[in-house]
C-alpha cells in the first residue's frame, strides 16, 4: 500500500472519504483526517461481504491531513468481481464511488458513452450519420460534437463503445449495461446550462453501478455569469462527481459553474481534440507570416444570444473579417453544420437559391449578386462528414483563425498555428487553458490574419503543449481512466 498525492489544477474540493478509483486488481482511496486527530479506520466491502480492516495510521508518513491509499486486492477472476465498497470503520458510512463494478485489468473493455455524435467505424474513426441528401440538407447538426467525440475515443482503450440509451431505454438494455460494459463515459460538449436535457440518463446511471467519466465537459454562456442549473442537471453531474475521482472541464468558467450547483470534485483539462493525435512531442510550426500561404477560416454564422451579446455585430465582424483573410491569403472557408453552407458544398441549387435568400436577409450577402461572396461559396468552401477528412485538411494548410473552437483545435493537433476568436465563455476559457492565441472578433475584422497572427503567442502554445498533454494524460491517470496517450 502507498499514499502518492494527485497535484489538482486549480481550487479542488475534498471529499472527507472518496474511492477514486477501483480496478480487478487495487483500490485507491482518499481519505482525509481532522488536525490533530487519528485517521479513520477503514472497512474493505467486496461482492457485499467484509474483506480487510485498513489502518491508515500505519500507512501515511508526516504530518498530512489529505492521503490517498492504494489497497491491493485478492487475485479473483475477472468475472468475479462485482462490486468495490470502503466504509467508515466507525460510522459505516459508505465512501462515495462505494458499490460499483471495478474496471477489469484484464479483458478487453466495453464502454458506453453517454450523447454520442456521429456513428463509429473502424473502432475510434466518427463520422456522421448516413441520411438522405433531404435530411443532411435540412439538419443542422455541430460538426465539433463530431470531432471532440472522435477525439475522445482516440483517447480511451477499449474494445468495444456504443451509445447508452437515455430517452427510452427498456429494462432489458439497463439490464445488459449492467452485466456487459465496464464504464460510462460523457464526451466533451457544451453540457452544462440551463436548458440541457438528460431525459432519462439520471435513472439509467442509478440502476447501472459503472464508473462514469466525463472528459472536457463546459458550460455554455455568451459571457462570464452565474448559471442556475435545473435539478434533473444537478443530479445528473452530482451522480458523475460520485462515480470518479474528479470531472473534467474545459476551463475555469465551467469548474466554477459546477461548484456553483454544489458539485466540487472538478479539474480543468482543456480539450481532448488537441490531443487527437497523442502525441505529446508535437512540434507546432511558427513560420514567419511571409510564408504562410493557405489560411483556414473557420466559420460560425448562426449564433444566438447564448453564444454572443450582440447577434447583429456578431454577423458583421464575422463577415469583414472574412473578406479581409481572403484578401490575404489563399483562404478556405471551413463550414461546420449550417444547412446554407452545406446547400453549397452538396451542389443543391435548389437549396443554394434558398440560402442566398437567407445570407441577403440577414445582411451576411450585400445582395444576390454579392460576387466576393459568392466566389468564396462557390470555390473556397470547405466542409466534411467524417473526421477524418479533416485531418487530411488540416494537413495541408499553414495557419487556423476563425470563431469555430473546432476549427482550430484539431488543427493544432497536427501542428498547425492557430488563432481564435473569443465572442463566448467556451472559446475564451478552451483559449486561456490550452494557450491558445485568442482576439476579440474586432481585431480579426479590421486587420485581418495579418493582424492577429503574434509569433510570440504561438510560441508560448507551441512550449506549453507538452505540459497540457501531460495534465490531461495525468487526469486520465488519476481517474483510473484506460487510455492510449
Amino acid at each position: 500500500m502507498n499514499a502518492p498525492m494527485h497535484q489538482f489544477a486549480g481550487e479542488q474540493a475534498v471529499e472527507p472519504l472518496k474511492i477514486l478509483r477501483a480496478t480487478t486488481q487495487e483500490v485507491v482511496v482518499l481519505v482525509v483526517r481532522e488536525p490533530g486527530t487519528g485517521w479513520p479506520s477503514l472497512r474493505l466491502i467486496i461482492d457485499g461481504q467484509d474483506f480487510a480492516t485498513i489502518h491508515p495510521d500505519a500507512l501515511i508518513e508526516g504530518d498530512v491531513t489529505v492521503a490517498e491509499i492504494a489497497i491491493p486486492l485478492p487475485a479473483l477472476a475477472e468475472g468475479r468481481l462485482r462490486s468495490i465498497a470502503v466504509a467508515d470503520a466507525r460510522t459505516g458510512a459508505l465512501a462515495p464511488g462505494s458499490l460499483l463494478r471495478p474496471v477489469a485489468a484484464v479483458r478487453n473493455l466495453r464502454a458506453l458513452v453517454v450523447y454520442p455524435a456521429g456513428e463509429v467505424y473502424e473502432h475510434d474513426k466518427v463520422r456522421w450519420y448516413r441520411a438522405p441528401m433531404e435530411k443532411l440538407l435540412s439538419d443542422y447538426f455541430n460538426i465539433g460534437d463530431m470531432i471532440v467525440f472522435d477525439s475522445t475515443l482516440k483517447l480511451l482503450r477499449y474494445a468495444h463503445v456504443e451509445p447508452m440509451k437515455i430517452m427510452n431505454p427498456t429494462d432489458a438494455d439497463i439490464e445488459r449495461y449492467a452485466e456487459e460494459f465496464d464504464f460510462v463515459f460523457v464526451r466533451g460538449s457544451n453540457f452544462i446550462h440551463e436548458k440541457m436535457e438528460w431525459f432519462r440518463a439520471v435513472e439509467v446511471l442509478e440502476k447501472v453501478k459503472l464508473p462514469v467519466y466525463a472528459i472536457g465537459v463546459g458550460a455554455q454562456a455568451s459571457q462570464n455569469r452565474a448559471i442556475e442549473l435545473p435539478e434533473m442537471s444537478k443530479r445528473f453531474w452530482q451522480i458523475v462527481g460520485d462515480r470518479c475521482a474528479s470531472i473534467g472541464v474545459r476551463g475555469a468558467f465551467s469548474a466554477e459553474t459546477l461548484r456553483r450547483n454544489g458539485v466540487g470534485n472538478v479539474e480543468v483539462v482543456g480539450c481532448p481534440s488537441i490531443f487527437r493525435t497523442r502525441n505529446r512531442d508535437l512540434a507546432i510550426r511558427v513560420p514567419d507570416q511571409r510564408d504562410i500561404r493557405k489560411v483556414a477560416f473557420s466559420l460560425r454564422r448562426e449564433a444566438d444570444t447564448s453564444y454572443t451579446a450582440d447577434p447583429e455585430a456578431y454577423l458583421r465582424n464575422q463577415r469583414e473579417a472574412l473578406l479581409k483573410v481572403d484578401s490575404q491569403s489563399e483562404m478556405v472557408m471551413s463550414a461546420h453544420g449550417e444547412q446554407e453552407e452545406k446547400a453549397f458544398f452538396l451542389r443543391d441549387e435548389a437549396a443554394k437559391e434558398k440560402a442566398v435568400a437567407e445570407f441577403v436577409r440577414t445582411g451576411w450577402w450585400s445582395g444576390p449578386d454579392d460576387a466576393a461572396m459568392r466566389c468564396i461559396y462557390e470555390k473556397q468552401l470547405f466542409s466534411f462528414f467524417d473526421v477524418e477528412h479533416y485531418d487530411r485538411f488540416a494537413q495541408s494548410i499553414d495557419l487556423a483563425v476563425g470563431y469555430r473552437v473546432h476549427g482550430v483545435l484539431p488543427a493544432v493537433a497536427h501542428g498547425v498555428p492557430g488563432v481564435l476568436v473569443a465572442y463566448d465563455t467556451r472559446s475564451q476559457e478552451l483559449a486561456e487553458t490550452l494557450k491558445i492565441p485568442v482576439v476579440p472578433e474586432a481585431a480579426l475584422a479590421e486587420g485581418g490574419w495579418r493582424a492577429v497572427y503574434k509569433e510570440a503567442a504561438l510560441g508560448g502554445l507551441a512550449k506549453s503543449y507538452a505540459a497540457s498533454y501531460d495534465r490531461m494524460r495525468d487526469f486520465l491517470d488519476f481517474n483510473g481512466v484506460p487510455h492510449r496517450m
